[in-house]
């Protein structure tokens, strides 16, 4: 299976990052010889590591900015040594990161497309599933040998994850059923949650498996988006392939509300807050449309 290989190119269109591939990293107390030392292939596992672990653990994240294409990177050497001095390998697994695959076969791993009990052809992007998020996050304190039960950073991130869920749960309540497209289905696990219906299924099927969608499909898309059966477009803005551009120029005419989502976490954000983020930006377009 192949996913999409996204350009640098920025979209302009309705809403509007990752520096070079360095690694970003987490230096507090690591001479200390009681400190786990993590190696995350993504920045969004690295800090719910550096969450859960607290003093514990020093986190060295690779990809730390929405700017990297993940699919395209590619490590330096200084990268696959860092790798081999860790402690614990977190990867996304699933194909997104098979370059951390190939250098952490050595080190203890947590893969979260197995925890998240992946199979081929479904969606890789896991931390939009809250569910998978919490069975790693207590995967993260088994390997660390924290006690589930008073390790205090794995107990407010849990809380934290709680009242997420509970807000899913009664947004869920308010805007489902309601018809929305992505260009690709980056978030897909958090709408279908939300009991979104995702109407153009084809298309991101497409862009998934890195091939331009066909004239039909992408005909279809439009007429839906002019229609205005479409509430909401989600998009990836670190792709733009000539269909995905178009389709936001379309929508744009056509007065849907476009919605922008990065591959990764944005820098200074704790998932939990992204996801706050993500879920206020849905339901003001979804609750404000509907004003109308």
């Amino acid at each position: 299976m192949r996913f999409p290989l996204p350009s640098a190119a920025v979209l302009a269109l309705c809403f509007g990052v990752l520096s070079s591939g360095a690694l970003s990293v987490s230096r507090a107390n690591a001479e200390s010889p009681d400190v786990t030392r993590i190696v995350a292939a993504e920045n969004v596992w690295g800090d719910i590591a550096a969450q859960i672990g607290g003093p514990k653990v020093v986190v060295d994240s690779i990809l730390s900015s929405p700017d990297i294409d993940p699919h395209l990177f590619e490590p330096s050497p200084a990268t696959a040594r860092e790798v081999e001095k860790a402690d614990l390998v977190i990867l996304n697994g699933a194909g997104f990161d098979s370059w951390m695959d190939r250098m952490a076969h050595s080190r203890p791993t947590i893969r979260v497309a197995s925890i998240a009990g992946w199979r081929d052809g479904e969606n890789p992007h896991f931390w939009f599933d809250p569910v998978v998020v919490d069975r790693v996050a207590r995967d993260i304190a088994h390997q660390l040998r924290l006690d589930t039960g008073s390790s205090s950073g794995l107990a407010s991130f849990e809380s934290d994850l709680a009242r997420l869920q509970t807000r899913i749960v009664r947004l869920r309540q308010r805007i489902r059923e309601t018809p929305i497209a992505a260009t690709e289905p980056l978030s897909g696990r958090l709408t279908d949650e939300l009991g979104l219906v995702t109407e153009n299924s084809a298309f991101q099927l497409a862009v998934m498996n890195d091939v331009e969608p066909g004239p039909a499909v992408v005909a279809q898309f439009e007429n839906d988006l002019k229609s205005g059966r479409i509430r909401l477009l989600i998009y990836n803005r670190q792709t733009a392939t000539p269909s995905a551009s178009r389709l936001l120029e379309v929508a744009k005419e056509a007065g849907v509300p476009c919605m922008a989502l990065t591959e990764t976490l944005p820098p200074g954000l704790h998932w939990q807050d992204w996801m706050t983020q993500i879920l206020d930006g849905i339901e003001s377009h979804l609750l404000k449309s509907d004003q109308h």
